[in-house]
């Protein structure tokens, strides 16, 4: 099939790959299928607008009901995910597993089986134009391109997961791929990545703007060719920052999340962001934003509610949706003081990649240079013990970040709470806090 000269042609396509996905979940699904009936919808001439919002509660309330291979269940992931810290491991030798709280604190499960990767990658290659900013070829030379993520990368999270993609396979042969843990102390990752010596630096917005500083300062000496940031807001002012810390390199910013990985890359020059919307139907709101997902069978995510503010500068019909770059998502960095009166930082991507099996939300909230609260949210059906060790399994995980980190003198308390409240003022829910009366 040949891509869409136009909007009206490319919009025809979604709508037969849509109704594919929709006959699918009605046959696979029984949270869809009640849906369809309950509505009735007629899978032939459906759209996304026909179906409810789905939220992140709503998933994981209806996991199993939503999932369309029956080997998966919610506990089968969970029992998965409580063992396995290896971006490479697959759930039943199959299935790409990746969670995330995100901007919310509330956990979820995400899946993608060879059949969707198939469709996400040849969705990417019909888009192929916008990935050449990531990849400019002019500084390369007749080797292995190297790679260097710069993110939180001990278990299945959507940056490593991506990277360790590129290490399988036939794109291993061109491409040498590797991440670098963002909870490292820094001087240790400099030294690293130093000896490294990437072609591409990709990673989390404020951690690469932390090696920028580094390398300005002289301890980091690298001259990559392009600079990629991602997983946060990421301003004009920010890529003019990194393009220039490192001696020119072409600096991007990449839109993408758990749920639905790439959704857009920065145009070169521009304050703007084209989406890759191939396979993905966007709704724009004010506050959010609805994303269904055309290329996941496994997991239908449609109408999936998303925190996200994207605002359209397109011309309406026009092929290509064009947004302002700044995505709406962004999150305090924790700063804490050592035993040795120095600051370090906590990345937000370390604390909301955080998984127990029990904990359905958390927030840390932040009471002093060297303490913070931890309050957590379990699944109602746990008894007390499983409760017990559900927050003794929290407070090991921030123990292991902490002294990996190099602040074990940080003192902390993880109280299980019914709920966690929204900010009074913005009424909207804050993974990290200054204290907790900000919450």
């Amino acid at each position: 099939m040949t891509d869409p000269n136009s909007r009206a042609e490319l919009e025809a396509v979604k709508n037969r790959k849509f109704r594919a996905l929709a006959r699918h979940a009605y046959a696979h699904a029984p949270y869809y299928a009640n849906i369809v009936r309950g509505r009735a919808i007629d899978l032939n001439t459906c759209t996304p607008s026909d179906f409810p919002v789905l939220t992140k509660s709503l998933l994981m309330a209806n996991f199993d009901d939503i999932v369309t291979d029956p080997r998966v269940s919610k506990q089968a992931v969970a029992d998965f995910l409580s063992r396995s810290t290896d971006p490479k491991e697959l759930l039943f030798d199959e299935f790409t597993v990746m969670h995330t709280s995100g901007t919310s604190g509330e956990v979820g499960y995400f899946l993608y089986a060879p059949a969707d990767h198939a469709r996400m990658r040849a969705a990417a290659m019909r888009n192929r134009d916008a990935y050449r900013n990531l990849f400019p070829r002019s500084r390369l030379r007749l080797r292995r391109i190297r790679v260097a993520f710069y993110g939180a990368t001990g278990g299945h999270f959507a940056g490593v997961t991506s990277i360790a993609s590129l290490q399988q396979g036939v794109r291993r042969l061109f491409i040498n791929a590797q991440a670098f843990e963002v909870n490292t102390p820094l001087p240790q990752v400099v030294e690293r990545i130093n000896q490294f010596q990437p072609d591409m630096l990709w990673g989390y917005t404020t951690a690469l703007k932390m090696l920028g500083e580094e390398q300005r300062a002289g301890r980091l000496d690298i001259k990559p060719a392009a600079v990629a940031a991602t997983g946060e807001m990421v301003t004009t002012a920010d890529m003019q920052f990194l393009s220039a810390a490192f001696r020119g390199a072409a600096a991007s910013s990449i839109y993408a999340c758990t749920e639905h990985m790439m959704l857009g890359i920065s145009n070169p020059g521009t304050d703007t962001m084209t989406l890759m919307d191939d396979d993905l139907v966007f709704e724009f709101y004010e506050d959010h934003s609805l994303i269904t997902n055309l290329y996941n069978f496994t997991m239908p995510l449609i109408r999936y509610r998303m925190s996200d503010i994207l605002r359209p500068v397109s011309a309406p019909g026009a092929r290509r949706i064009v947004i302002e770059n700044l995505v709406g998502r962004t999150e305090q960095m924790p700063v804490f003081v050592n035993s040795a009166g120095a600051t370090d930082f906590i990345s937000p991507h370390t604390i909301n990649e955080i998984f127990v099996d029990g904990v359905t939300r958390f927030q840390m909230q932040i009471t002093g240079p060297s303490s913070f609260r931890f309050p957590i949210c379990v699944d109602a059906r746990l008894d007390s013990a499983r409760r017990t060790a559900a927050a003794a399994g929290v407070k090991a995980r921030l123990t292991e970040i902490l002294q990996q980190k190099g602040l074990s003198n940080v003192a902390f308390e993880v109280p299980i709470v019914a709920d966690i409240a929204l900010n009074e003022r913005t009424r909207k829910f804050q993974l990290i806090t200054r204290n907790a009366g900000d919450a």
